[in-house]
């Protein structure tokens, strides 16, 4: 592949809701470039992007998929996208490499929940965007009020670049609103002056001579792509699939318009700061970038049958050639690049060096993860972390034979690695091997996965809460614990006092209170270790003590039968017989819920979370967007990803974060405490 300067690259990521045409458009694309020698088709399975089994099956795309293209000189790596909300991740991630975000509508359907989201991304990350609106040649399309709509949500920076010249199966072409040709319609006509205004809002020595009366139609061209950069003008262009009406005007646009790789001066990068007060902490800060130094990073690892772990990359500055030193400025550690390649599709293409504008694959690299930056070792800084969402929703899993168990580990940790929304942990105190991703469908389809490529299988459920234990009371008891069979026995007496506890870090306080010799001071630790010992298997549900404090007071001990053990068995008895008098109660976590929905649907949220035990703490406005908050059991949310879907049509989003725990309420105790008195007894039979 020959090599291409900077200014003539063009990264671009097709984003949207499914199913409104964005791969298609990618296949058309690579048709149009000659990358391929006839159009591939998502229905038909032939897809040069969507080429998994699930995706092929499903016809949608699951992963994020890297293609590239040569057209009018110019080099396009091609950023192809899943339209679910479910693998927003493979987005999130894919943004960071690029500079033009499309955004396909579809023009039968219209805006959807993944439209508004990918604009919110694409402008957070301050990338240049365009609409795409797709199957214009279907019937029906009423383009009017689908312009209008994109304006109303987006803004009227928002102006048709080009528009068919019909709609439905008369489709033929598209026309140049700028530029129009004789004879087009008034509707294409209408919108001239506000693509005009747009434009000119980015000089205001310009937008001053047309205020002015001027006509400055001549020169509005060579400003449009300051407009694009600015955002002040985002194009809408059109593309019909019956004949590629609009491919390659999509194309010319971004040749014309849309800003290169080398527009790229400045990186953003994290740097420690510290204030008056000698505290610590990091900021974003913006950097120039010398055009010799090497700094790229990681957008997304892949694992590779054959070349094992491969870290694919955006270079944004210098350049490097297989076989080069590294560093990784995020961990402060050096490596070395083995082969390199550039991905096509499920093919993977080797080349001796990557240079600024490129994204590529190093293969066997496994010290890199996504988001990490990797320079030649002048740039330290490490770049803005990728800020991939939370995943929210839960699952447990076990595997169903031995075979599955001896591998499951190491299987999960490969598809962590492959998707940052996806992780996995073993709960220490439920012992449940628990799985946590974006949805339902994120989760199973991961699982359907990894049982047909590694043919691993797991049985699932929702995991078991975390509760935790304490007191209410303050309550003073001892115990005895003599065993005498032949021979040395055991002796040991303790006297505690055992009292509600809140301290500002430590969860257990042990406070040793012994006076004179009754015990002596060698068993001190023991007692506390018994007590500890406590914290941790509970009393009630097997769950962990908190906040409760124990203090050791008196006791008796014995020359002979005084020992460690028999001090630990009389603390951990003791321990016991004090909590059950002390007002013992279950805590469950809770956490700070956020959901953001269309304001039609406050009504139906706030109605689920006052009947799932949510208080409400506020409700506001985001831009469109309602915004509620509430503080709710865990245990009440682990179907909430499902059931906002079902209350929101899918527009509704939300985010999790610890809060605390909670005492739960004294029905939903006894339930708890009944269910583990079952399972407890189930597994001693």
């Amino acid at each position: 592949m020959a090599k291409q300067k900077a200014e003539d690259i063009r990264n671009v990521v097709f984003m949207g809701h499914g199913g409104s045409g964005k791969t298609t458009v990618v296949d058309e694309i690579l048709h149009a470039a000659g990358a391929n020698s006839r159009i591939g088709s998502v229905k038909e399975g032939t897809s040069l992007a969507d080429t998994s089994d699930d995706e092929i099956d499903g016809k949608a795309s699951i992963d994020l998929h890297l293609l590239h293209c040569t057209y009018q000189g110019k080099l396009f790596h091609l950023l192809d996208t899943p339209g679910r909300t479910d693998f927003i991740g493979q987005t999130v991630a894919a943004l960071r490499g690029v500079e033009t975000a499309l955004i396909h509508v579809d023009g039968y359907t219209g805006i959807q929940v993944n439209t508004r989201k990918s604009w919110k991304m694409a402008r957070e990350e301050g990338k240049a965007v365009a609409f795409v609106i797709t199957k214009v040649d279907m019937e029906n399309v009423d383009l009017p009020k689908l312009v209008k709509s994109i304006q109303e949500n987006f803004g009227k920076c928002c102006v048709p670049f080009n528009l068919p010249d019909s709609t439905g199966a008369g489709l033929s072409k598209v026309v140049s609103v700028l530029n129009p040709p004789a004879g087009v319609s008034d509707f294409v006509k209408g919108y001239r002056e506000p693509l005009i205004e747009a434009i000119v809002e980015s000089d205001e020595e310009l937008m001053m001579r047309y205020l002015e009366g001027e006509d400055v139609s001549a020169e509005v061209g060579t400003h449009i792509g300051a407009a694009i950069k600015g955002g002040n003008l985002v194009p809408i262009l059109c593309y019909g699939q019956k004949g590629s009406v609009g491919v390659k005007e999509i194309l010319d646009t971004v040749v014309a318009y849309f800003p290169s790789c080398a527009s790229v001066k400045s990186l953003p990068v994290v740097r420690k700061v510290t204030n008056e007060a000698g505290e610590s902490s990091t900021e974003i800060v913006m950097v120039d970038v010398e055009p010799n130094t090497f700094v790229a990073q990681v957008i997304r690892t892949v694992i590779d049958e054959h070349k094992g772990r491969m870290a694919v990359m955006r270079v944004f500055s210098g350049s490097s050639v297989a076989g080069a030193a590294f560093t990784n400025a995020s961990r402060g550690r050096g490596g070395k690049f083995g082969k390199l390649f550039k991905f096509f599709g499920t093919k993977q293409e080797e080349v001796d060096s990557v240079s600024a504008g490129d994204i590529f694959a190093a293969a066997k690299i496994e010290e890199l993860t996504t988001g990490e930056t990797v320079t030649d070792g002048t740039w330290k800084e490490p770049l803005r972390p990728i800020q991939f969402p939370m995943a929210m929703v839960a699952l447990a899993i076990k595997p169903k034979s031995r075979a599955d168990e001896s591998r499951i580990s190491q299987v999960l940790q490969r598809y962590m690695a492959e998707d940052p929304t996806f992780r996995f942990e073993m709960d220490g105190q439920t012992k449940e091997m628990v799985v946590y991703g974006m949805s339902e469908l994120h989760l199973n389809i991961l699982l359907q996965r990894m049982a047909r490529r590694q043919n691993v299988h797991v049985d699932t459920k929702l995991p078991r809460i975390s509760y935790r234990e304490t007191i209410t009371r303050a309550v003073s008891d001892y115990h005895r614990h003599k065993k005498q069979s032949g021979g040395s026995g055991e002796f040991a007496e303790v006297h505690f006092r055992m009292n509600p506890y809140r301290g500002k870090e430590e969860l257990f306080n042990f406070v040793d209170a012994l006076r004179g010799d009754n015990v002596r001071r060698q068993f001190v630790p023991s007692v506390e270790k018994g007590c500890r010992t406590m914290c941790e298997t509970g009393v009630l549900t097997g769950s962990p003590v908190i906040w409760v404090e124990v203090e050791f007071f008196d006791g008796k001990d014995h020359p002979v039968d005084g020992k460690d053990m028999a001090f630990q068995k009389a603390a951990r008895e003791c321990f016991k017989k004090c909590f059950l008098q002390a007002g013992p109660t279950l805590l469950e976590p809770t956490v700070n819920l956020e959901v953001s929905i269309p304001p039609e649907f406050a009504g139906d949220i706030s109605q689920y979370l006052n009947s799932h035990r949510g208080r409400i703490q506020g409700m506001d406005h985001q831009g469109e967007e309602q915004i509620v908050r509430a503080l709710i059991p865990l245990a009440e949310v682990q179907t909430f990803s499902s059931d906002l879907r079902a209350m929101t049509q899918g527009q509704g989003s939300y985010s999790l974060e610890f809060a605390s725990y909670d005492q739960v309420p004294a029905h939903v105790q006894q339930q708890v405490i009944a269910a583990y008195a079952k399972e407890a007894h189930g597994e001693e039979e």
